[in-house]
């Protein structure tokens, strides 16, 4: 008796379940085919490996972003480094980067992934107004307090934690990487 109870009360969630998150999906088909003229249509391309005199001069002259507790705004004196940074990128035409914001330790896991998101999403915009074209940049995401680059719990540390991190993108171990960039219209 029971049991028939049981399977009862799971056909009833799951005949609710399928007909609650059934109709909360929609989906264009004009998106499925790659129809669609939208701003977010992508394309796949191949990134080749950025040469290793690339590598290491990115690493030298390519700083990351820095900023304020709670911040995602751009600091004055970070604006000139990012200038620096975007002038860089537009001379090397063949080198692809990655955004990866970062949060320090405070917070809730939720609080500081969106908060490192718009971090990133900042110095993208603004390398985007500065001349670098949008496609330069495989992605911008926030990675939260994930990955501190110092690990103690005092100010000096979490101000080095609240960044935005340059990367190239294919990373060294991923040779010819294909990414996906977004179509211009």
């Amino acid at each position: 008796m029971m049991a028939g109870r049981i399977v009862i009360l799971v056909a009833f969630l799951y005949t609710g379940a399928v007909s609650l998150f059934g109709q909360s999906i929609q989906v264009d088909p004009s998106e499925l085919n790659g129809s669609g003229n939208s701003a977010n249509d992508s394309k796949l391309v191949s990134v080749p490996p950025v040469p290793p005199q690339d590598e290491q001069q990115f690493e030298q002259a390519v700083k990351d972003m820095h900023f304020d507790f709670d911040k995602s705004d751009l600091r004055a004196e970070d604006r000139a480094i990012l200038t620096s940074d975007a002038e860089w990128l537009k001379a090397h035409p063949g080198v692809v980067v990655t955004l990866e914001g970062d949060a320090d330790e405070r917070g809730t896991v939720v609080y500081n992934l969106v908060l490192s998101g718009e971090r990133a999403n900042t110095v993208k915009d603004a390398l985007v107004e500065m001349g670098v074209p949008a496609e330069r940049i495989a992605f911008a995401t926030g990675w939260g307090k994930l990955y501190p680059v110092c690990p103690q719990s005092d100010e000096s540390c979490w101000s080095q934690n609240r960044r935005t991190h340059f990367t190239t993108w294919p990373p060294a171990e991923d040779q010819g990487t294909s990414v996906a960039i977004a179509v211009q219209p």
